[in-house]
């Protein structure tokens, strides 16, 4: 019994190693086990035990990301930066997105969770060719980081762009972000190589002949501008409008160096349909390169019916007035008249027959006698002028005291400064051969040297414009102003002011060759700058003068439809319902469908500009926002260097390594716990069993 004792011992104490290396491995299977079910759940644990981020990503959407970069453009490289970083987020870290060109419409509200949604949003994204306002941007990321969800978060900004000259403007200071106790990181994503060279139209102007009227044919001035490239650049201008009998196209060369180049397009319209008259727009355009957006410009011609002109003075019964007698009114109407086959309607109203009919039909508004309106006189010609009417004032002839000079800057709002009593000179002067250049009177340019100097001016009311340098369109020899005129603010129409009258005591102009060509450009000049005031910029919300608009409808260079293109609506007060998204031409609709004119809407080409912009300007400029670091860019525009947080993809990654390692362990278990069993008898005691008998019989083992 001793010696079984013994051996039973000796199997016990094999079995309890053997038990407890059963036990070890059989609770390392259920540990890997249950890690490799946990794992995708480990980074939120995680999560609670790091920094969380606040990431706002600001997005270049404007014009000129519109940049076309390889099979892309440079919005589309912003976007896969912006997708990657948001995809490196952990949970319960925060984002935003800004966008450069609506930042105004930006949510401000706490940055999201919803890392996913972000993303979504990023999807159905498209760049604008509205202008970029970065400092708009910085300041809702400012506002989104201040929330108090944010607090006591790792902050960061990363702004993706190709930081072309469009983009950073004329570089000015930006706020600065963060401040020591919630410091901000800013990061930002490098520029990428420029790729092909680039064109754009900078101006579209009409030009006509001086003298020959409203119907004189139609002359386009387009300038060209290089924008990037270096050498002999080759394009064509093509101008196409719904008027036009067939588009035309001039060929353009801007030799090495040339920075800009002016093409002229003559047209040819088609006549005989009055419906044209209200459609009488044209797009200039030139060949595709590096940024689509500024290869195409549109502009509004000028109505082609009669000009209708009102001039508002005391009627005259003498039939044989002598010369010197004549008042202001009957000069200016022989020099807008001065034949049977005038193309200019000129009616003599009196003073007090001025009324609102008699201004819904006109187009220019003459007032010789200034004096003797009233102050609903004065409102209706502010209505007048705010619809695109121009209305021309002129001193009072028999008044040394000029009393309505008040009402005039209080109507207009005029920024000039003009007394209230005329004034002899003490010698009489001339007007300047040379005047100034910003003139809208400069079809006259090469008349004037000779011209000018023949009109002498003895008596004059003084006005100071030096709050507005440019308003001065004639001037005398000592750089006194002659003709001076003003657009009011949010009005399509001008004001012109004498401050001679035209009354041989104050000027010997009706007598001279100029007083006819004078006064009829600048009558069918003021139509056309009030024409031209139907051009928008995109990115703006304009305001519509036409009574009735309810939609303005996209139309294509030709005049026709635009499949898919989204019309505004125009609300009741006359403004667009949203800001205007594209450039190009829109037909103005009432309620019945029918047109009543064309919108031409035109990118601002300074802001679509993709010039490149050295990196040492680029890196100071943003430096005013804090320190900045910056994000490389591989091929396909994701981050290529920098240090990533380790990702939730990254976390869960692990869960396979557990799974295997539990497989395997699982596999072990099956074989030590077949290898460790006795169930069928252990064979260490069935040894030992011949032993045993021996004993029982008295034997010596």
């Amino acid at each position: 019994m001793d010696l079984l004792r013994e051996a039973l011992r000796r199997v016990e104490r094999k079995r309890r190693v053997e038990r407890w290396l059963l036990l070890a491995v059989r609770c390392l299977l259920v540990i890997c086990a249950g890690l490799a079910i946990a794992a995708p759940f480990i980074g939120s644990t995680i999560a609670t035990t790091r920094v969380v981020r606040t990431l706002v990503v600001i997005i270049d959407d404007s014009a000129a990301a519109n940049e076309r970069l390889g099979t892309g453009t440079a919005f589309d490289q912003s976007l896969v930066t912006a997708r990657s970083e948001i995809e490196q987020l952990l949970p319960g870290d925060r984002v935003a997105v800004v966008l450069t060109s609506r930042a105004n419409i930006s949510s401000r509200e706490a940055a999201s969770l919803d890392h996913r949604g972000a993303i979504q949003r990023l999807t159905g994204l498209a760049a604008t060719e509205s202008a970029s306002d970065l400092s708009a941007a910085l300041a809702a990321a400012t506002a989104i980081l201040a929330h108090e969800e944010s607090a006591g978060t790792q902050q960061e900004i990363l702004v993706c762009s190709a930081f072309r000259a469009g983009f950073v403007g004329g570089l000015a200071p930006l706020q600065k972000v963060g401040n020591a106790e919630t410091p901000v990181t800013v990061r930002a994503t490098t520029e990428p190589t420029p790729d092909g060279i680039n064109l754009r139209i900078t101006s579209i102007e009409v030009d006509r002949v001086a003298g020959t009227g409203p119907g004189a044919p139609v002359v386009l001035r387009v300038m060209v501008t290089r924008d990037r490239g270096d050498g002999v650049l080759r394009t064509t201008v093509r101008v196409t409008g719904p008027t036009l009998t067939s588009p035309v196209e001039r060929p353009v060369e801007l030799s090495a160096g040339e920075r800009e180049r002016a093409v002229t397009v003559m047209l040819s319209e088609r006549a005989g349909d009055p419906a044209l008259a209200l459609r009488r727009a044209v797009v200039a355009s030139i060949s595709a390169d590096a940024q689509p957006v500024d290869d195409s410009r549109a502009t509004i011609l000028a109505p082609t019916d009669r000009l209708r002109v009102v001039v508002v003075d005391r009627r005259t019964f003498e039939t044989s007035a002598a010369i010197d007698r004549l008042p202001a009114g009957e000069w200016v109407s022989r020099a807008l008249a001065p034949g049977d086959a005038a193309a200019i309607d000129v009616t003599m109203t009196d003073p007090a027959a001025l009324d609102s009919r008699t201004i819904a039909a006109t187009d220019t508004i003459v007032i010789a006698q200034p004096q003797l309106l009233n102050t609903q006189q004065w409102t209706l010609l502010t209505s007048f002028v705010t619809r695109g009417g121009v209305v021309v004032v002129l001193p009072a002839a028999g008044e040394l005291v000029q009393a309505w000079t008040s009402q005039f800057t209080s109507a207009f709002s005029s920024p000039w400064k003009l007394a209230l009593e005329a004034h002899d000179l003490s010698a009489s002067s001339t007007l300047a051969s040379e005047q100034p250049n910003t003139s809208y009177l400069a079809t006259l340019g090469a008349e004037l040297p000779q011209l000018a100097p023949a009109v002498e001016v003895f008596r004059t009311l003084a006005v100071d414009v030096s709050m507005d340098p440019t308003a001065t369109q004639l001037s005398l020899q000592d750089g006194s102003p002659f003709v001076v005129s003003w657009r009011p603010l949010s009005a399509r129409g001008m004001v012109v002011l004498f401050t001679s009258a035209i009354d041989l005591s104050w000027t010997t102009l009706p007598l001279k060759p100029l007083m006819v060509p004078l006064w009829q450009e600048l009558i069918a000049e003021g139509r056309r700058h009030a024409s031209a005031a139907q051009v928008v910029v995109v990115g703006s919300q304009p305001d519509i003068d036409r009574a009735g608009v309810v939609e303005l409808r996209p139309i294509a260079p030709d005049g026709g439809a635009l499949p898919g293109a989204r019309a505004i609506a125009v609300g009741a007060g006359g403004r667009a319902t949203s800001p205007i998204e594209r450039g190009g031409m829109f037909e103005m609709l009432d309620s019945s469908g029918r047109v009543q004119g064309v919108m031409a809407a035109i990118v601002d080409d300074r802001a679509a500009s993709v010039a490149p912009v050295e990196h040492d300007q680029l890196n100071k400029w943003l430096s005013t926002t804090g320190e900045v670091s910056w994000v490389g860019s591989t091929s396909n525009g994701a981050p290529s260097n920098g240090t990533q947080p380790i990702s939730p993809r990254q976390t869960s990654g692990i869960a396979p390594s557990l799974f295997v390692m539990a497989v395997l362990l699982a596999v072990l278990e099956a074989f030590l716990a077949r290898r460790f069993s006795y169930a069928a008898g252990a064979r260490p005691i069935t040894a030992r069993q011949p032993n045993t008998q021996q004993v029982a019989s008295g034997g010596v083992s």
